[in-house]
């Protein structure tokens, strides 16, 4: 650490190793990357709260980096929080700097946000802990991206130690105390030192946790940033987020090698209801649905998914509904509550259901599929949504937006968003759905439990 005009610096002791050491190095290898992952990399239309990137060697999985990152090109941030678990130094708490104020890497300087960081050393939700910082690589390997990406927005790094994932949500949620938006980068690799189909089962079973907002089933084994993942996931800033998987793979890509690997993999966590999917990937489920249809009534069954060969947004954990009308009446609607499988499948399985498994209707014909609209919702994760009354459900309920699974023991039904369309009052809404269920359209009982969910809904007729 040196001292130049009262600006206290640190420089990174990890170039050389986990990147490179020189300027023009550096930049090539940080642009090089950004450029491989520039399409795939930005398939997702929203601005994600918060990113999961890997932090090992860019030789290793400089891609995947890249491909969390470009995830946020369109954020325009007011400060960039990067959470590391402490790779090199055993301590208590979550670390922030106090005694440096700029990072220094090849070629460029990274300025921290001190008065973030002042806040919540106020807050007694951090501790000062340089020597946390020295040899930390899961924060220097963020840095040129985030400097590429995002200029000169303020940096608020974070080393967690020895603490557990509440600690690590209620600093992620202090942050909505600051004036603009905060950028999450949680900072992990996920499985080490495995067999190579070991590591691809372990770490496909992660992915799906972390999808399925099942943080608190994480463990060290599983990604060494799973006390920070269960953390944000556990927030409020995290609550109900949809994630989308951007990439994952092992060292062996790189290396050719599998007896011992070490998984990696790329995650944005966007907010409930945003529009995720570009028109490609739409177009893409649509398309597999029409064929999936074709073929139940062509040959009698509809073909095996093959998840792996669709991009990989689509390979992601989670719930949909799919709906199919002819002439603007509704033929079918098959869905699923809880994320369960890859969204790809599930929008296949569904579909063929909603064709050939809905009991209100016969069972889609050859003629009607030509003229046979495809509807898609893709959901958030259900969330508690707490209400003491009626009217105070009614208050919560956000018209157009707001999808609904009421339970009361066996008694359950799910309005989607898509119902506002018909039943335009929240009062007539809950009402409907109350009577879906079984119950009287003004029943209330502190046992009546209520979930909330956001969707992506798109269409597209047939042809």
């Amino acid at each position: 650490m040196t001292m130049n005009n009262a600006i206290r610096l640190r420089g990174s002791r990890v170039a050389g190793r986990f990147f490179p050491e020189t300027r023009p190095a550096l930049k090539a290898a940080v642009g090089g990357a950004l450029d491989r992952t520039a399409v795939a990399g930005r398939v997702v239309l929203a601005v994600p709260r918060a990113v999961i990137a890997p932090h090992a060697g860019y030789d290793f999985c400089g891609d995947l980096i890249a491909a969390a990152w470009q995830a946020t090109h369109a954020a325009r941030p007011a400060r960039i929080a990067v959470l590391s678990p402490s790779h090199a130094h055993e301590f208590a708490g979550i670390a922030v700097p106090a005694g440096h104020d700029v990072i220094a890497l090849p070629g460029l300087k990274m300025r921290i946000d001190r008065a973030a960081c002042i806040m919540l050393r106020k807050a007694r939700l951090v501790v000062a802990e340089d020597a946390a910082f020295a040899e930390e690589h899961g924060i220097d390997t963020q840095l040129p991206f985030a400097r590429t990406l995002h200029g000169a927005v303020p940096l608020v790094p974070l080393v967690v130690g020895r603490a557990d994932p509440a600690a690590v949500a209620r600093v992620i949620d202090a942050f909505a105390a600051l004036p603009g938006d905060t950028l999450f980068v949680l900072s992990s690799d996920l499985s080490h030192h495995l067999p190579e189909a070991d590591a691809q089962r372990r770490d496909l079973l992660t992915a799906a946790r972390i999808e399925t907002g099942q943080g608190a089933d994480l463990t060290g084994q599983d990604a060494c940033g799973a006390t920070i993942i269960a953390g944000f996931l556990a927030s409020a800033a995290g609550a109900g987020t949809r994630a989308v998987r951007l990439g994952r793979f092992t060292s062996a890509k790189t290396t050719g090698l599998g007896d011992s690997v070490v998984g990696y993999g790329a995650w944005g966590f966007y907010p409930p209801g945003a529009d995720c999917l570009n028109d490609a990937l739409r177009a893409e489920l649509v398309t597999t649905v029409e064929a999936a249809l074709a073929s139940r009534l062509r040959r009698g069954s509809a073909p095996a998914v093959r998840v792996d060969s669709y991009p990989v947004p689509l390979r992601t954990v989670a719930a949909s509904f799919v709906t199919l009308s002819v002439g603007g009446r509704l033929r079918g609607c098959i869905g699923s509550v809880q994320p369960r499988r890859p969204l790809i499948s599930d929008v296949v399985d569904n579909a063929i259901r909603a064709g050939f498994g809905d009991d209100r209707f016969s069972p889609l014909t050859e003629a009607e599929l030509r003229d046979t609209t495809v509807s898609i919702s893709v959901l958030s994760r259900p969330q508690p949504f707490p209400a003491t009354s009626r009217d105070a459900l009614l208050e919560r309920m956000v018209p157009g937006e707001t999808g609904l699974i009421l339970q009361e023991g066996a008694q359950r039904a799910i309005f989607l968003p898509t119902v506002w369309e018909s039943l335009p009052d929240p009062a007539q809404f809950v009402a409907a759905l109350k009577r879906k269920a079984g119950m009287e359209p003004d029943h209330w009982s502190p046992a009546l439990r209520a979930h909330a969910f956001r969707t992506e809904h798109f269409s597209r007729p047939a042809g």
